[in-house]
């Protein structure tokens, strides 16, 4: 069966380094045996679904009727709706073998910190979490104000691997799949 990686990020951005960071990841997952998985939306989720569409591969688009009106990405072979948020959200970790997180607004921190804590609660039980990746060079800052602001231990902050490029990102998910 072909592992689907989760890609967290913005419905907003016009920033063309996000977009081009996006697309390359996209195309990148699906040349590693990826399928690939986002919001479904708009920004960063269109540009990582058209350049895994573009290479070939299997793209999901996770939806939800709290935004009826907006626009779903045409790169992709398949919606999965939900009802609301909490279930998208939920839905697409309990799909995903590997989370990769890049530029985003409130939305892609809620979906960090969701999968953050899965991973934490994977770890306690003595089992291996599923890769999870930060993209970009905004999360080591994230990183550090969390340690400086929260009871978060050493052992998970180090769960999320930040990396600044795509093919970084491939790289960490590919050595957790080994």
């Amino acid at each position: 069966m072909t592992p689907l990686a989760i890609v967290f990020g913005s419905s907003r951005t016009k920033d063309r380094r996000h977009l081009q960071a996006a697309e390359e990841l996209g195309r990148r997952l699906v040349q590693a045996g990826y399928q690939v998985g986002s919001g479904g939306y708009t920004a960063i989720m269109d540009a990582v679904s058209k350049g895994a569409y573009e290479a070939g591969g299997r793209v999901i688009a996770y939806t939800t009727d709290e935004f009826p009106d907006a626009p779903v990405t045409r790169w992709c072979h398949e919606e999965r709706r939900t009802p609301d948020l909490h279930l998208r959200i939920q839905r697409m970790l309990t799909e995903g073998d590997a989370f990769i997180a890049m530029w985003g607004g409130i939305g892609t921190v809620a979906e960090v910190a969701m999968a953050w804590n899965v991973g934490q609660f994977t770890m306690e039980r003595g089992q291996a979490a599923r890769p999870f990746v930060l993209l970009g060079d905004h999360w080591p800052r994230f990183l550090a104000c969390l340690k400086a602001t929260t009871e978060i231990g050493s052992k998970l902050l180090r769960y999320p691997v930040p990396v600044e490029t795509p093919e970084a990102a491939v790289r960490v998910l590919e050595q957790g799949r080994a």
